[in-house]
């Protein structure tokens, strides 16, 4: 049976509706474009801080490096190790051995304190309530400054991504086994680079910054390994322990200079 004229346009216009509805979904499903390489950059920086910045309960090891000048003006490599523990947002434990005193920090929201067990001395000091102001205050008042301070900050990658002037990915590579994405990164004042690894689960593997603004461009790498991010960490673990024969001394702070 031949279909009428009416059967007909009915059918032309389902057609037309199904076209019309398959166009409309392949221009919702088309691809977006690529990212920029900056885009891409801080996308993984990101994601990987992101990680860092959940964690309330966290531990783990370093390994570093980092640049003095001498008296005589020729820069000087000292080498350290790290353990360290962290519970947002105020509390932190490090054991700090290798070149240069070898110390035991303590930060329980109301005093930070380091104690050198085996020179039998000590400092404390009245600290603010969370990690966030404790950084900048310990390395303004003591000199101390931690190699791995941008992982303690509770928002990371607001730390670590503030006022950049350039991010780029700069390709794939290995760091202690583990495979990384290497990128760099810039702003006033510093340039930096970070290799974030494995790609399911990525945390820093390694840092390197140069200062350009201290004298000499000082350089230091950091290697972050041994990472626990829902470690188990009770109050003892942040108490202060001196020795029962330390003597009390004094934080001073650390003149550097800068170049204008």
């Amino acid at each position: 049976m031949k279909p009428t004229r009416k059967q007909k346009l009915l059918t032309a216009a389902l057609v037309g509706a199904l076209a019309f509805k398959a166009t409309g979904w392949a221009q919702t499903a088309a691809p977006t474009p690529d990212p920029t390489p900056a885009e891409y950059a801080l996308g993984l920086l990101k994601r990987a801080t992101d990680r860092l910045s959940a964690a309330s309960n966290f531990t783990f090891k370093t390994t570093s490096s980092v640049e003095v000048p001498s008296p005589v003006g020729q820069m000087l490599n000292y080498f350290s190790s790290a353990e360290v523990a962290v519970r947002r947002p105020n509390m932190l434990m490090a054991k700090k051995t290798g070149d240069g005193p070898a110390f035991d920090l303590y930060y329980d929201g109301k005093t930070f304190g380091a104690v050198d067990a085996k020179l039998k001395l000590y400092a404390q000091m009245a600290a603010p309530p969370t990690l966030d102001a404790l950084i900048p205050m310990v390395l303004e008042k003591t000199g101390i400054h931690f190699a791995y301070a941008d992982v303690l900050y509770s928002d990371v990658y607001g730390a670590v991504a503030k006022d950049l002037t350039h991010a780029y990915w700069v390709g794939k590579t290995t760091v202690d086994g583990v495979v990384c994405d290497h990128l760099a990164f810039a702003a006033p004042g510093l340039e930096w680079q970070i290799w974030l690894g494995p790609e399911k689960a990525p945390l820093p593997r390694r840092l390197a910054v140069t200062y350009l603004k201290v004298e000499r461009q000082p350089r230091f790498l950091v290697n972050f390994s041994d990472w626990n991010l829902k470690a188990r960490l009770s109050d003892k673990r942040f108490e202060f322990k001196k020795p029962a024969d330390a003597k009390p001394i004094e934080f001073r702070p650390l003149l550097t200079k800068t170049n204008n």
